[in-house]
């Protein structure tokens, strides 16, 4: 059973509960190309529950002038149950039938997403070995491990072979093992279905997406490739002289501000790091200082552009350092 990976949009998405103090998403808009791996990322309360719950159907969405969310072209206000039959949908918390062999929760579950009764045994077969529960469909789910009950919550997301695949926290709880083992199953999937998935686990984020679309106080605050997220973000200077003159340089360069560290002394003279917004004012910033150290006749013994981690990003992103007046970085 296939079918096509499924387009995403969202445009001008806001959502408050009802009695809230403040929104749980304010303004969100972003596209997803199908076929594509996107990762979610935020921090507890940005919204990334609330916003895979709309996108699924499980909430409704709230109109606005401009709102829409629309899975493969259908409008998610006025065609949810069309949209939800696009969409597998594993939550946080897994809801498992416990007293149920894995075999009959996923052929109950089949039924409900309108499997045909003669393609269930082999949907169910397919799903089954995707997730590694081959050798365990006659196992009671009450029986089964953390780590095998949450490959049988991804087996019932994957039933029917639905165009977008939506995974909030898929290892969460897990141990070291499992978390690679679900890992390198979620890789697997290639693009043969659109995924999006949250986690707070960065390196897995970095490992298996495209994208990452970062969330935070309800707003959509970066939308960007990996490679992007990854592009260099810092430059690491050192000079053959005390860190007063080093300080003159990065003056005379423009580099001023909390974003710079330094400079200190070090056993070459002095240092100094300065982080950049991208790779492009990393690279403007490098040959500043190194016309700024000619001017000043401090001799630069080494002026590095480097790489930044998803952490760092995520946490410039996050915590209110990121520049407010460049926009969403």
């Amino acid at each position: 059973m296939t079918r096509a990976p499924a387009s995403l949009a969202v445009d001008h998405l806001s959502h408050r509960y009802p009695g809230a103090p403040a929104p749980a998403l304010r303004d969100v808009s972003f596209r997803v190309a199908p076929g594509q791996r996107v990762g979610l990322l935020g921090p507890n309360g940005a919204g990334k529950s609330t916003l895979m719950r709309i996108v699924c159907g499980f909430l409704p969405v709230q109109a606005g002038p401009d709102t829409k969310v629309a899975v493969a072209g259908l409008d998610a206000s006025s065609q949810s149950l069309q949209v939800r039959e696009q969409v597998g949908y594993l939550p946080e918390q897994v809801p498992l039938y416990v007293e149920l062999r894995v075999r009959e929760h996923l052929d109950f579950r089949a039924a409900i997403k309108r499997v045909p009764r003669r393609a269930r045994p082999a949907e169910i077969r397919r799903v089954a070995e995707q997730t590694g529960l081959g050798e365990m469909l006659e196992r009671p789910i009450g029986h089964l491990s953390r780590g095998y009950r949450q490959r049988v919550g991804i087996a019932d997301a994957l039933l029917g072979a639905p165009p977008l695949v939506v995974l909030d926290e898929p290892t969460v709880g897990l141990d070291p093992n499992q978390v690679l083992e679900i890992r390198a199953m979620l890789k697997s999937l290639g693009g043969g279905q659109t995924l999006i998935f949250s986690s707070h686990i960065l390196a897995e984020v970095e490992a298996l997406c495209d994208r990452v679309i970062v969330l935070a106080e309800g707003r959509c605050v970066a939308d960007e490739s990996v490679a992007e997220a990854l592009r260099a973000s810092e430059v690491l200077a050192r000079w053959d002289g005390p860190p007063e003159r080093a300080a003159e340089v990065l003056r005379l360069a423009g580099a001023q501000g909390p974003q710079v560290e330094g400079p200190v002394a070090d056993p070459a003279g002095s240092r100094a790091r300065v982080r950049c917004a991208d790779a492009r004012e990393a690279e403007a910033l490098a040959a500043a200082l190194g016309r700024a150290s000619l001017q000043a006749g401090v001799p630069p013994v080494q002026l590095e552009v480097g790489r930044r981690s998803l952490e760092e990003r995520f946490y410039r992103l996050t915590s209110g350092e990121a520049d407010a007046g460049r926009g969403a970085p």
